[in-house]
């Protein structure tokens, strides 16, 4: 890739592996430099004198060792030593996935990092396919390290004088060169490496080719690479033979671009669609409501909604406050221990049971706003008995969510950059704005319930008269936030406020469509996106279930998983309470669930015939793993749920709606470790394994179990279930 005529020029380092001694001196120059310190290492017997293994938070350069056999070698084995180090993309992944920018591309090339915008994430040691960010895993506060280029050097003063002569323009200009030069470069005695702009070096790379073909293969490694990298290796040996990985030729933030920039847009098509759509079915429902009028049949009675009159103090629930309390200590020992000694998360597996937890929890929560939709928007008038407590679930889900991460963050006191920095592209940022917001809507979509039961009328008149304005004022925001572009924010705004006056409160009677709105527009945006967090993983995760597609297939079975855990929490309701079963409405419910998953299933079969993938999908050491996927979570959910007489016989139902959670909930625990071929930190040979530490089981199943806990306490304080005699009368 050429540099545009006129722009800054890229500095680059040539590594000509053919020249290195394996000496080590920029192994040292690199530690000094940086002012590293040194770790307690020991040889591994197959690395030869590599040391240390990998890449870590105290060595950000390594001289990786490698015998290729070699019968006109003496001993039939030839030495090549490689230095190892960030390769600085000119588009570079990991600045992709940065929430906050704490890593970005510089104007000349280097990627920097800025430890006060980053929030601890670590979605940046996944995004880069060399495996090259490290984070400080024996530190309180750990933060990113690796190779900055040595962008720092730049900053060093040059002297106006030598021997009191002040210096010449040639002598500062050839001083200011040598100061600049990256330590590992000018301390390297053998003449491996070589430091200048990106278009030099190249001629200079291919030119050595062209003069030497009997030394070189003829591949200039970073040169296409990834997209380019300003890092560039030269080899007497093909680079697969020395553990270099095959990234392909395109940018890795160009599998997640063309999703993310299409949010803004999305959101207000979205919005839009809705708007209309909610339009027609009203319209349609007030027909059907004159026509029964007409014919004098007695509308449908609205269902009454009280709290459970049950005590709360069980033993399942002091079970409950016991795991809770468990919960707690495990959160306090994760901050009083750290990241590195209260989990096992490690560079190799940087994301664990925590994010597994949240990506399960965000998907089969998404009852809330699939129910939302299904009553309001489609005027499912007949399922509104199961809204209160699927909003009621969602809100706590959703809440809970945002405790794990903070437990999850190394940094979570940086998280208020999210709210200063303006990422180009980042799945984490739409994602955390997105579920934000969305917390606002579920907790101004539930906020009637307690303004019902303690009566607060004046409370109630406010909600109904600003709660639109709200949902034009927070998308918009979003909208803004994810495009920084003018035009679309005020395109949204007009889109949203327009529809806020149009469904204005202006009777009592009046519904919450605009936090419908609010809620599935957000929830499509955000669900989605959580598969676009793994678009910067190609190399990471099996084909079988990477595709370019991704964010439309974790929509998609939210909605099936959503629906289904709304179903199975309903009869968990009438079964631990002794409630009768509303089974008309469940096997409704169901009806929606299998065409859900029916539609996913189409949709993901269908992507990976396109894409050629069935070929060897049930194959290999992920074959099984899919087939029982596909088993679990389509096959017999869908087998159950295909009929009317088996959605009304409760056992089918239910055992249809579990399997059908059940299998996205699979599907996500495949998709962050099940299916991941991790490599470990460069130069990934050393790959480390991961199994949850107690602490990360006790924060995962301590917020369940406060979430069920506050769900019953909720019910028993405010009208969230329906009356008893309601339920009989279905």
């Amino acid at each position: 890739m050429s540099e545009p005529t006129g722009t800054i020029q890229t500095k680059t380092t040539l590594v000509d592996i053919t020249k290195c001694i394996g000496c080590r001196a920029c192994q040292v120059a690199c530690k000094h430099w940086n002012e590293r310190d040194g770790e307690a290492t020991e040889l591994e017997y197959n690395l030869g004198f590599q040391n240390p293994a990998t890449l870590s938070a105290k060595t950000l350069t390594l001289i990786s060792f490698h015998e290729i056999p070699d019968e006109q070698a003496q001993g039939g084995l030839h030495y090549l030593f490689s230095m190892r180090r960030c390769l600085h993309c000119l588009e570079p992944a990991c600045a992709s996935a940065c929430p906050t920018t704490a890593l970005s591309r510089m104007a000349d090339g280097p990627v920097g990092y800025d430890a006060n915008k980053c929030i601890g994430c670590r979605y940046c040691v996944w995004a880069c396919p060399w495996g090259v960010p490290t984070a400080e895993w024996d530190s309180l506060t750990p933060k990113i390290q690796k190779c900055t280029h040595c962008a720092d050097r730049e900053d060093q003063p040059v002297p106006l004088e030598r021997n009191s002569m002040p210096l010449t323009a040639d002598e500062t200009d050839r001083y200011k060169k040598s100061i600049t030069t990256p330590a590992c470069v000018k301390a390297c005695p053998a003449d491996a490496l070589h430091f200048g702009d990106r278009e030099s070096i190249l001629r200079e790379a291919h030119a050595r080719i062209a003069s030497h073909p009997d030394k070189y293969v003829d591949h200039i490694y970073g040169e296409k690479e990834a997209g380019g990298t300003t890092v560039l290796y030269l080899s007497s040996v093909p680079f697969e033979k020395l553990g270099f990985p095959d990234v392909g030729t395109k940018p890795y933030p160009g599998f997640s671009r063309t999703a993310l920039h299409a949010v803004p847009p999305a959101v207000i098509a979205v919005g839009a669609m809705l708007g209309s759509f909610y339009s027609f079915m009203k319209r349609r429902a007030t027909g059907l409501i004159a026509e029964a009028e007409n014919a004098q049949a007695p509308p449908p009675p609205k269902p009454r909604f009280a709290p459970l009159n049950a005590p709360l103090l069980t033993p399942f629930n002091w079970g409950l406050l016991a795991l809770m309390a468990f919960g707690v200590i495990s959160l306090i020992t994760r901050f009083a221990l750290g990241l590195g000694g209260s989990t096992n998360l490690s560079n190799t597996y940087p994301w664990g049971l925590w994010i597994v937890f949240d990506l399960v929890w965000i998907a089969v929560a998404a009852g809330a706003f699939a129910t939302a939709g299904i009553i309001y928007v489609l005027q499912r008038k007949d399922l509104y008995s199961l809204g209160r407590s699927a909003v009621l679930m969602g809100l706590l889900s959703y809440s809970f969510v945002t405790v794990t991460l903070i437990a999850d963050l190394g940094l979570p006191w940086n998280s208020y950059q999210l709210a200063l920095q303006s990422p180009s592209q980042s799945a984490m940022f739409e994602v955390s704005w997105c579920v934000g917001l969305y917390v606002t809507i579920l907790l101004l979509e539930f906020l009637p319930v307690p303004f019902e039961r303690w009566g607060l009328a004046r409370a109630m008149a406010i909600w109904q008269k600003w709660s639109g304005a709200y949902v034009a004022g927070a998308v918009t925001l979003f909208v803004f936030l994810l495009s920084r572009n003018f035009a679309y924010a005020a395109l949204a705004a007009v889109v949203f406020t327009a529809l806020a006056w149009l469904f204005r409160a202006k009777d009592k009677k009046a519904e919450p469509i605009m936090l419908a709105i609010a809620a599935v527009t957000l929830s499509t945006m955000h669900q989605s996106s959580l598969g676009s967090l793994f678009l910067l993983m190609p190399d990471k995760l099996a084909p079988q279930w990477w595709s370019p597609v991704m964010p439309i297939s974790f929509f998609l079975s939210s909605i099936a998983a959503g629906t289904g855990l709304v179903i199975v929490i309903e009869m968990w309701i009438a079964r631990g309470w002794n409630r009768p079963i509303p089974l008309r409405q469940l096997a409704a419910m169901g009806q929606i669930t299998f065409w859900s998953l029916l539609v996913y299933a189409v949709f993901r079969l269908g992507d990976m015939a396109l894409r050629g993938q069935f070929a060897n999908a049930f194959g290999g050491s992920f074959g099984a793993l899919f087939a029982a996927e596909l088993m679990l979570g389509f096959v017999i959910p869908l087998a159950l749920l295909a009929r009317q007489s088996s959605r009304m016989a409760p056992k089918a139902l239910f055992i249809g709606a579990l399997m059908t959670t059940v299998g996205v909930i699979f599907n996500r625990v495949n998709v962050v470790y099940f299916a991941m071929q991790v490599k470990g930190t460069m130069p990934q040979g050393s790959p480390e394994h991961y199994a949850p530490s107690i602490f990360e089981w006790g924060i995962s199943v301590g917020l369940i179990a406060t979430t069920i806990f506050l769900f019953g306490l909720g019910v028993r304080l405010m009208p969230v279930l329906p009356a008893e005699e309601a339920v009989q009368g279905d």
